[in-house]
């Protein structure tokens, strides 16, 4: 029997490694491939079907099932587990974690890095790491857009009527653009407007843009946030996991500032962001708090800050907007307010 702190800490050595097997079965389409299989395979017939080693493809078989992210039949082979399947493999879960799981075995570069950052305190951008982390962040990103129109912004009829009947749209901090393309279908006669300050990920929206046929609506700018000119140009104004990334206090009150310039009177704002607790004793009340905790390594390695769930509330007030409230829905690693100029 080990002490608790044993326990505790072989607790996540397991957890580690399961996150990494995980992270393989679904970059390598293993998952996928057994969810589509008619009878559940053996390890070597979902090697001979993926074209994989069959001795490797069944290292990882055997350490997917003692991980408990698959399981085996003795007389026939290995299958998702009940009730995995819309989590590993259906953004539209609020419940999936297909795309975190890829995000937080990304992030192997930032935890390796930080001892030595510990002692300059600099930071390292996200253009300077490997590419997979951008790939994965995006991936990671891609559900919020339906659910802040599936959810959020019905919240907000008035801006919705306006998309509706060919109102203006700006999404501060456009990323790799798949919220641009989800925007532009879900509200086909908007036009919408992208700022985003990264280039590797204004490359990757361009692209996206092009790919989906909505380059006629939407407008792609590299820009930074803290130096938006534009004024009563929009029915809503949308940042999405995007206001901690554009500075410190200082920043993130100028941005909110502009936005508020930047909309029409009686336009709406959506801030989406990660709901940190406002008191560090919170931190162990919920899973995601704790995960969060940990996530901030890396945002505090790249530049970006930290905005509690209070903060956020506070700082849309003090920019100027009104009835400031927050959005009930299904997404635990989100924290979702509205407001109006």
């Amino acid at each position: 029997m080990g002490s608790t702190a044993f326990d505790r800490l072989y607790g996540f050595v397991l957890g580690y490694q399961a996150t990494w097997v995980t992270d393989i079965g679904l970059r390598a389409g293993l998952f996928s491939s057994i969810a589509e299989s008619a009878a559940p395979p053996t390890s070597d017939e979902l090697a001979d079907r993926l074209g994989f080693d069959r001795r490797l493809t069944g290292v990882w078989c055997r350490a997917a099932y003692a991980y408990g992210v698959l399981d085996w039949e003795p007389e026939g082979g290995y299958r998702l587990p009940e009730g995995f399947g819309p989590v590993l493999l259906d953004p539209a879960s609020p419940e999936y974690l297909g795309g975190r799981i890829p995000f937080i075995a990304a992030l192997y570069e930032d935890f390796r890095a930080f001892p030595d950052l510990l002692r300059s305190g600099r930071s390292w951008p996200r253009s300077e790491h490997d590419p997979w982390l951008l790939s994965a962040l995006a991936n990671l990103t891609r559900p919020d857009a339906a659910m802040l129109t599936g959810q959020a912004l019905p919240n907000a009829p008035v801006a919705v009527a306006a998309l509706e009947a060919g109102g203006d749209l700006l999404e501060i901090g456009s990323g790799a653009g798949h919220h641009l393309v989800h925007y532009a279908r879900t509200f086909p006669r908007a036009r919408i407007v992208g700022i985003e300050p990264d280039g590797p990920s204004v490359a990757l929206a361009r692209a996206a843009i092009s790919d989906a046929g909505v380059a006629d609506r939407v407008t792609l700018r590299q820009e930074d946030a803290n130096g938006l000119e534009d004024r009563d140009s929009y029915d809503l104004v949308v940042l999405s996991i995007t206001l901690h990334e554009t500075g410190g206090e200082v920043a993130w009150a100028n941005v909110l500032a502009r936005a508020h310039r930047a909309l029409r009177p009686g336009g709406t704002i959506l801030v989406s962001e990660l709901p940190y607790p406002d008191a560090v004793a919170e931190y162990r009340t919920e899973p995601v708090y704790q995960m969060l905790a940990g996530v901030q390594l890396h945002e505090a390695v790249v530049g970006c800050g930290m905005i509690t769930q209070g903060e956020l509330g506070e700082l849309l007030r003090t920019a100027g907007f009104r009835d400031v409230r927050v959005v009930d829905q299904p997404m635990k690693t989100r924290h979702v307010m509205l407001g109006e100029r």
